[in-house]
């Protein structure tokens, strides 16, 4: 009995391992035309797409059909992340400096819009945005008064405050962040935060919670150009994360565009196996050990934490998600093209 309990085992272990050959990619039809840059899977049937002219798109029937329109008077505005709640309730996030970032959130699917908040910063460009559950949720902008700058809402979207500047780190003279994918913010299973930037100086920031204490490291990654650094950070568990990046007017320059968590040595790192990846925009896992990246060169897949990367698709995108539970997800990059993937 005991080896037949081993062999079940081993052989669920293998069922459940993903490789490059498991991956198939459709591609849909939203009605969207414009650049896509935000992306939230709830679920194998429910996703949210946000993207440029105040476009916005989503499904509840796992990509069968989907729903796509503008929120009125904002075509003008560039949503660059969307947080799904259900397939009727979703915040949609735009960026831009001053007023073009703003926060909008429907109730009923798209019919109507809430204006819930209008940055008042000149400064204060959107980046990006992450909740952690359906109250608690986090935006971070572009340095203010060369303090980290984040907003939180504790009633899923409809309130946003300034936290205290005084309590939080100064960035560095040409340090800011790159609104690309809607994730170079996110929260941990712990409620910590993590962060990613680039520019003149690239680091990682991690908030033990939204009031800290903040560790700020600077890993071995490209930097120095104003188009350069890391763009996404995917924290899967203490010893899981990773993050990746590169130079968005220099896509296949490759080098350290992939960094990893040595939970050894404590320190970031680019393995081997990743020094040929070149300019990604997005990160997240897929399982315990497989990671996928996407950018407009493509989409790379490592199936063990990111050692080792090879390239699955070869169109180009700017952001992706995935469901956490089915294995599924969609990828979205420019003039409304979105691709179903599924393992």
């Amino acid at each position: 009995m005991k080896t037949l309990v081993i062999a079940l085992a081993l052989a669920l272990t293998a069922c459940s391992s993903i490789q490059k050959d498991n991956f198939v990619f459709e591609e849909q039809t939203t009605g969207m035309t414009g650049t896509m840059r935000g992306m939230d899977v709830l679920d194998e049937n429910c996703a949210w797409i946000s993207g440029s002219g105040g476009e916005y798109a989503f499904t509840t029937d796992g990509g069968m059909t989907w729903t796509k329109g503008t929120v009125p008077g904002a075509d003008t505005l560039d949503f660059r992340d969307v947080h799904a709640f259900s397939g009727n309730t979703a915040l949609l996030m735009s960026a831009g400096p001053g007023e073009a970032s703003k926060i909008y959130r429907t109730d009923d699917a798209g019919k109507s819009w809430e204006l819930c908040y209008t940055n008042p910063e000149p400064l204060g460009f959107f980046d990006g945005m992450d909740f952690l559950n359906d109250k608690e949720g986090v935006i971070f902008s572009d340095p203010v008064d060369r303090k980290l700058n984040l907003l939180t809402t504790s009633d899923g979207g409809r309130n946003w405050s300034r936290l205290n500047p005084a309590t939080l780190p100064e960035m560095k003279k040409g340090e800011y962040a790159f609104a690309a994918s809607g994730t170079s913010i996110a929260f941990d299973r712990e409620g910590g935060v993590w962060i990613v930037t680039g520019g003149e100086v690239s680091r990682i920031w991690h908030g033990f919670s939204l009031n800290g204490p903040w560790e700020i490291t600077s890993p071995p990654a490209e930097y120095g150009d104003p188009a350069e650094g890391l763009f996404s950070i995917a924290p899967k568990s203490k010893i899981r994360r990773i993050a990746v990046g590169g130079h968005y007017m220099d896509t296949e320059k490759s080098g350290k565009n992939i960094l990893i968590w040595d939970e050894k040595n404590l320190g970031w790192y680019t393995p081997e196996g990743g020094k040929s990846v070149p300019f990604m925009e997005c990160v997240r896992w897929i399982s315990d050990e497989a990671v996928l990246a996407a950018g407009p060169p493509g989409v790379f897949f490592s199936p063990d934490g990111g050692q080792e990367w090879e390239k699955i698709f070869e169109l180009g995108f700017h952001t992706f998600d995935v469901s956490e539970k089915g294995r599924i997800g969609w990828l979205a990059s420019n003039h409304g093209k979105v691709v179903k993937m599924t393992w």
